[in-house]
């Protein structure tokens, strides 16, 4: 039994993590229910590998974009030591790197502020709160895809778009919320080409989930789990990930963010309910 509920869970940190489905809403509302055994749901060690399962798959989709933007960032502080790199003949993968690092500096921002003050552990027990952010993720799903195309790509993006798209994923942060989808929606909302948003969406999601080794130390809590459940688990989480991405690659293909959209509603409106009784 311990193996089903490693490969629930890891089915639900692919999935819900990758797609716009309000994956931390749905774990919320089980964490409220006792519906998993709390040796699972409260083991931080394993939330971790999770995490780090669904960053894998992000990196395997995703391998080639990522090199590109490794060998283009080195070689643009390369010309810049040489005084010969110009921002007007920056490549894809160059100006990709700068302004996945401007979108990371809100959820910077975001993670020294809960330092602070924990606010997601404020509302993190409360359905009605999670259930509503739920229904606001499926609104946006709705507007990013009724939003009119301007073709934009990673070239045409500017500073001002790359933080306006950071502030959304670090409003990500809160329970409910949907990074993939809210990241998607505003940045299709904002002018840009399905297929290019897409990929700078997940190009985001390295470090929101590349956070999580910042708390390695918590892998040490894995004991108290069988080494084999664990890898079940995080297993599930990659292999689960990698299916969610390239089913969100068919969707964006294919103009169908439809379902995602009803889906969220649909569970937002379920979990409110939830919270009322």
């Amino acid at each position: 039994m311990n193996y089903l509920y490693g490969l629930l869970l890891g089915l639900m940190e692919g999935l819900g993590e990758l797609l716009p489905l309000c994956g931390r809403g749905h774990l919320q509302a089980v964490k409220e229910y006792g519906l998993l055994p709390a040796a699972f749901l409260e083991n931080e060690g394993l939330e971790v590998l999770l995490r780090l399962g669904a960053l894998l798959a992000v990196v395997l989709v995703f391998h080639k974009a990522i090199w590109g933007m490794i060998a283009g960032f080195c070689s643009m502080i390369a010309g810049l030591f040489k005084g010969t790199f110009k921002w007007r003949k920056a490549t894809r993968y160059q100006r990709m790197a700068v302004y996945l690092l401007l979108s990371t500096l809100p959820l910077l921002a975001a993670g020294l502020l809960r330092q602070k003050v924990d606010y997601t552990a404020m509302v993190s027990g409360n359905l009605l709160f999670t259930g509503f952010m739920m229904l606001l993720s499926g609104g946006l799903l709705f507007i990013g895809d009724h939003s009119e195309c301007k073709n934009w790509q990673i070239a045409d993006m500017k500073p001002s778009h790359s933080i306006k798209l950071g502030l959304f994923q670090a409003f990500a942060t809160l329970p409910g919320v949907s990074r993939s989808g809210i990241t998607l929606s505003m940045a299709m909302n904002m002018g840009f080409d399905r297929e290019a948003a897409l990929e700078f969406s997940f190009m985001m999601s390295l470090p929101f989930l590349g956070s999580e080794l910042f708390r390695a130390e918590t892998l040490s809590a894995l004991g108290a789990l069988e080494w084999s459940v664990a890898a079940v688990a995080a297993a599930a989480a990659v292999i689960s990930g990698i299916g969610a991405i390239l089913l969100m690659k068919y969707a964006v293909a294919k103009d169908r963010l439809f379902w995602p959209t009803i889906y969220c509603a649909a569970a937002g409106i379920a979990v409110v309910v939830l919270g009322i009784l």
